[in-house]
């Protein structure tokens, strides 16, 4: 099963970092701040990185929108991927895009015993952030080249990696920036949005705020 979060973004609306809300658009990868499932044609390795091909209207569907938990099972058989796309018209794709991703238990204490704090995992060890290349340039234009170029259709669609671990409730937080000019190197816009994943049954959780 692929689990799809689907993100929206308007370079016209840059002031609150929100990414955009649902529409209910026909065509379910217009619509923005929502899980879809699908996606049986793709062939995806447990790891992170971009899919560079343009994700096709009929491999997704609704499944819930992004404001209530994502239920999954501890069976390795999930694959979680993120996909951002631009919902101004016509579509860049000049832009580029950097996506960060962190995951933490969903418990507002210190875990007990050895549970995972991320039930995503890079050489059998929990990957709870997903980049940080910017701590490691001094300016925007020397990071430009690690920075993720668009598919055909102006979106990114990352595969973030499988399910692993035991029952568990987790934080997802999700944060893009986008350089509508990468030549200059400005200007960055930055949204964000914290959806929660829970594995199996899960744990008592209290729901956070969506990033801004």
């Amino acid at each position: 099963m692929n689990y799809l979060l689907n993100l929206g973004f308007s370079a016209s609306a840059t002031n609150d970092g929100n990414f955009q809300a649902d529409n209910s658009n026909v065509n379910p990868l217009l619509r923005s701040s929502v899980w879809l499932s699908g996606g049986g044609n793709l062939s995806l390795q447990d790891n992170f990185y971009q899919i560079p091909s343009a994700q096709s209207e009929t491999e997704w569907t609704f499944a819930q929108e992004a404001s209530n938990f994502l239920q999954v099972e501890a069976n390795e058989e999930y694959n979680i991927l993120v996909r951002v796309f631009q919902s101004d018209t016509p579509t860049s794709t000049s832009y580029n895009l950097l996506l960060n991703a962190v995951f933490g238990q969903g418990s507002d204490s210190e875990p007990a015993g050895s549970q995972l704090q991320s039930p995503l995992l890079v050489n059998g060890l929990p990957r709870t952030m997903v980049d940080s290349l910017q701590l490691a340039f001094a300016n925007i234009q020397e990071q430009q080249e690690y920075w993720a170029a668009p598919s055909s259709d102006g979106a990114w669609t990352f595969c973030l990696g499988t399910i692993h671990g035991v029952d568990n409730m987790y934080d997802f937080n999700v944060g893009a920036s986008v350089c509508l000019n990468p030549a200059a190197g400005t200007p960055v816009y930055q949204y964000g949005i914290d959806p929660v994943l829970k594995v199996g049954m899960g744990l008592a959780h209290r729901r956070g705020h969506v990033a801004a």
